[in-house]
Formats: C-alpha cells, structure tokens, sequence
C-alpha cells in the first residue's frame, strides 16, 4: 500500500446527535439512518457504538445505512477506482474518537490494565466481487494520552480477517506468528505514526470472541505500543480500493472482561 492518511470522523463528531437519529417516514416507522457525507455518522445500541462512513481517501460517492435490528450497516453504493490506497474506512466503532465518546465506553485504557478485550463480529462479502478490491479489518489505536481531542498520536494495530488478491497494508511483513488459534503475518510500516498489521492466513468473514488482547501484547512486544499509553478506540470495517457496494456488518461487539 502507498503511503496513506486515514483521517477519522472528528469534524463532524459534534453534529453526531443531529444526523445520527432515525429519520421518521410518512407512515411513522422510523426508517434505518443512511449517510452519504464524506464523514458522516451516526448512533446505534444507544450510542454505544457509533457508526462512520469515512470516506477519507476518494472522492467518489460512498453511502452506508444502518442495520435495521441489532448493530450493523452495509456499504449500500461504493463507486471507488482506487488501485494505490483504500477510498475509505466505513466503520463501526467503540471508544473515543476526535474527543467524543460512545456510551458506556471502556475506553480509553491504559495499555497495561486492558483486562480481556473480546470481539465478535459478523460480515458479507460484496456483490461482483470479481472487479471488487478491499480487505476487512479492525483499526485500534492508542495515544500517550487519555483525553486525546485530535488525532491519536501513538500508534495503529490493525487486524485483517480478509483481503483480495492485490490489497496489502502498510510497510512490509516481517514475521508469522500464532494468535487466537491460527496464524497471521505480521507487517509494520509507518504514516505519521507506527502502523502494525496482523494478517489473517487463512480469510475468514467472521470471528466470535476473538481475543484482541493477544494482538495488543503481540504489538507490545513487538515495540510499537508502549504500556502506558492508552487504547483509545476499537473500529471494525473495510477499506474499499475499487468498488466496495454490498461490503456488510451483520453483527458487532467488542467488551472488555464482559462489559
């Protein structure tokens, strides 16, 4: 992957409340929230999760709706032609992000009182997956700091369930290693911040509680987080190179201990 920015939803987080409600229709069922601004979101589960189209890398059109029961959405239209970099990160996420903090959120925590984290979560693969280009993943960041109101400034660790056949991530792998069961590679480059990648050997579209924890050890161990920094948000989505259309999240949670 070429050299990249992915810029969070953070200028549009104070407008979340105002975009992010169900919008009524004419027969008074509340109709799933739908956004096709660059970096618009919206609220699901009571705003403990929070739902973002990010669409930092293109400017073509990206629209997302949300699950109509549970904590999901589908990339609804995705008209990307990227062959240098992801159009985006249609995500959903945990935690604090630009300043804003989801609902009962267990972040941010300092790196060495994590606890068990465990995530579950469910995806669909796009339609015309022939022409398609994108990888599913988990983006967790950290900072030095607890109330981070910008960008995080301390690292990225990003687990890959999937990819197609040419998308990579940053840098270049370095190593294999066994986590959660199966093995992975592991890829380390740099942005503005260090970016460690775990790329999933074997695709798979879903995971029921995957122990992230063993990832940010990993990362720890590896030198790229340091212990007392603190894991500010845990996102999971794609990242469409060409196309994306169809690309879904059925169901999602992350915990911490069970919470």
């Amino acid at each position: 992957m070429g050299m990249r920015q992915r810029w969070l939803a953070g200028a549009v987080i104070g407008g979340l409340i105002a975009t992010g409600l169900l919008t009524g229709s004419g027969s008074g069922v509340a109709a799933p929230a739908r956004t096709c601004d660059q970096f618009g979101s919206f609220p699901l589960a009571g705003a403990t999760y929070v739902v973002q189209n990010n669409r930092w890398g293109a400017s073509t059109e990206q629209c997302i709706t949300a699950a109509s029961t549970g904590v999901g959405f589908t990339v609804d239209t995705a008209r990307h032609t990227n062959n240098t970099g992801p159009a985006g990160y249609p995500s959903i996420y945990r935690g604090c992000v630009y300043g804003y903090c989801t609902a009962k959120s267990p972040f941010p925590r300092r790196v060495s009182d994590l606890g068990t984290l465990r995530s579950t979560w469910t995806t669909s693969r796009p339609t015309g997956t022939g022409t398609q280009q994108y990888n599913t993943a988990y983006d967790v960041w950290f900072d030095p700091v607890a109330g981070q109101t910008g960008r995080n400034t301390g690292a990225e660790m990003m687990v890959w369930l999937n990819r197609t056949s040419w998308v990579q991530p940053i840098g270049k792998k370095y190593y294999e290693i066994t986590l959660a069961g199966t093995r992975w590679e592991v890829w380390y480059g740099r942005i503005d911040l260090p970016v460690i990648s775990f790329v999933r050997k074997t695709p798979v579209t879903s995971v029921a509680n995957l122990p992230l924890t063993d990832f940010v050890r990993e990362a720890q161990r590896a030198g790229v987080v340091k212990p007392t920094w603190f894991l500010t948000s845990v996102q999971a989505g794609f990242e469409p190179w060409t196309g994306g259309t169809g690309l879904r999240t059925s169901t999602f949670s992350i915990t911490r201990n069970g919470q």
